[in-house]
């Protein structure tokens, strides 16, 4: 009997231990909406190196990060790692504007995690006038035809009629306002217009983006598609 009492206190005490380590890991949630894949890639890599749990997301960025920022929890188990996480994007060339801790556009971090928001030199995160934030799936306005296209951040569209694809092929942004859709086989060159606009319902603000077509074509109704977000 005491020989069983004693291997289930080791077990008991061995639960602890492995809970402990676990949740002394620090998840460092890494926003991705501005990172290509290989910077990605690299950026898991190097904090992993250096013991981080990493967790990669595309959820809406921040309308108030406007630079590369590292939010914390307040309840990090060691704050010593904010400092890791710092010296390890400045290692990979990124320079941190904002180190902040609790809350930023209401995104809450739990205990022993942090938020990476990365911008890239070239990048004005929402300005609107980057591929990442016109990618998204737009809906018919005032159409007789249900109709989704979904412009996708690898630079791929899929455009559907009632729930069936009609096409699919390449998108790209020529020059702000004007979005390129194409395909060889069978053959399809339409020019979209941005439209940006905001508005205000009983619960709040709207960003809205509209894609006005400029040119027709057999398989592209001539009706203008929208996508809201809001604020």
């Amino acid at each position: 009997m005491a020989q069983v009492q004693s291997v289930f206190q080791y077990m008991v005490i061995l639960f602890c231990l492995i809970t402990m380590l676990s949740c002394s890991t620090t998840t460092v949630h890494v926003n991705k909406t501005y990172l290509n894949e290989a910077e990605s890639k690299k950026i898991k890599s190097k904090l992993e190196e250096k013991g981080f749990n990493v967790e990669f997301n595309e959820h809406l960025y921040p309308t108030d990060i406007l630079s590369t920022t590292i939010l914390y929890s307040p309840f990090l188990t060691e704050i010593s790692a904010v400092d890791d996480v710092e010296d390890t994007l400045s290692g990979l060339g990124y320079d941190i504007k904002n180190i902040s801790s609790l809350v930023v556009s209401n995104h809450w971090y739990t205990k022993n995690t942090m938020g990476l928001y990365i911008v890239p030199n070239e990048v004005v995160p929402n300005d609107g006038k980057n591929i990442k934030d016109i990618a998204n799936q737009y809906k018919s306005l005032n159409c007789d035809t249900y109709i989704e296209l979904n412009l996708k951040k690898n630079g791929e569209f899929l455009y559907s009629k009632k729930g069936e694809i009609s096409v699919s092929g390449k998108w790209s942004l020529t020059k702000y306002p004007y979005i390129l859709l194409e395909k060889l086989e069978p053959y399809l060159n339409v020019y979209f217009e941005i439209k940006k606009s905001k508005k205000i319902d009983q619960v709040s603000h709207i960003d809205i983006t509209e894609l006005h077509p400029l040119n027709s074509a057999n398989v592209i109704s001539p009706c203008t598609l929208t996508y809201g977000v809001r604020l």
